[in-house]
């Protein structure tokens, strides 16, 4: 499929088919299981059956007068490929093996995506067993890439219903509406529809994290993105991403990325 819409508006949601998403452009957050984390253009990400996931874009796509685009060639085929078809085949294994990683998403590294860019534009443009064949020849270039990197956690629980797809959709829509202002348990509590304490319980069961750790996860997310591409100051940024206290900033930025703010924005902008 080749997707151009003003903004990308799949849901947070799962499938039975594994899933192949290349990033033509547009920029935003990227949600695969428990992991979040920013997505530009030349993104690949390969996700195995029933891993929920979503693209969302920053919020200048969603004005009303935005002239921005979102643009992707997204690939799915049937979970059989991987469970039935290819493991009959010994010539395969590096196939299998990739699809077995797939399970928890899988990011592929830049100079892997630079090099199979022009074949992933092919399939748009044949069908059959020709189309099969190229994603064959796609999915054995991308098994060699050593920076590959998984992406959910390998404790993230991957069985999911509906009803919890639906309930972590709300919950995620109203902490990526609010990341900047105050949230406390209480409101995401009452969003989800369950007491505090089973709120809290649910979410650690979910995600592997406490909600507070993951508030600050998608908090530190869109710091990197502001020290890289906007004239904040290191403290306005920390203000924007909703951290009012900056000593606190300093150290949750430093927990996530190994370094401070400052030393961050200076190697970004020295590569």
């Amino acid at each position: 499929m080749h997707i151009e819409l003003p903004f990308f508006d799949a849901p947070w949601h799962f499938h039975p088919e594994y899933e192949l998403t290349y990033i033509v452009s547009s920029h935003g957050k990227r949600f695969v299981g428990d992991h979040v984390e920013p997505f530009d253009a030349g993104d690949l990400v390969l996700l195995g059956p029933g891993l929920p996931h979503f693209w969302r874009n920053d919020d200048e796509y969603y004005q009303p007068d935005s002239k921005q685009k979102a643009e992707a060639i997204v690939v799915q085929f049937a979970q059989s490929l991987g469970d039935t078809f290819l493991p009959q085949l010994p010539e395969t294994q590096p196939l299998t093996a990739l699809l077995n990683r797939a399970r928890y998403g899988l990011h592929f590294g830049c100079d892997k995506v630079a090099g199979v860019k022009t074949a992933l534009e092919g399939l748009l443009h044949c069908d059959g067993l020709e189309r099969l064949l190229r994603l064959l020849y796609l999915l054995q270039q991308l098994a060699d890439d050593p920076n590959a990197v998984m992406l959910a956690s390998d404790n993230y629980e991957l069985k999911a219903s509906e009803a919890e797809t639906e309930r972590m959709k709300r919950v995620l829509d109203f902490m990526l509406a609010h990341f900047r202002e105050e949230i406390r348990v209480d409101d995401m509590a009452s969003v989800a529809g369950m007491a505090p304490a089973a709120f809290c319980r649910y979410f650690r069961k979910r995600t592997r994290k406490s909600f507070i750790e993951y508030l600050n996860e998608l908090r530190i997310s869109h710091a990197r993105k502001l020290l890289v591409q906007s004239d904040l100051s290191i403290s306005q940024v920390g203000l924007e991403c909703g951290f009012n206290n900056i000593s606190h900033f300093h150290r949750q930025f430093k927990l996530h990325n190994g370094t401070t703010p400052l030393k961050y924005q200076s190697l970004q902008h020295n590569k």
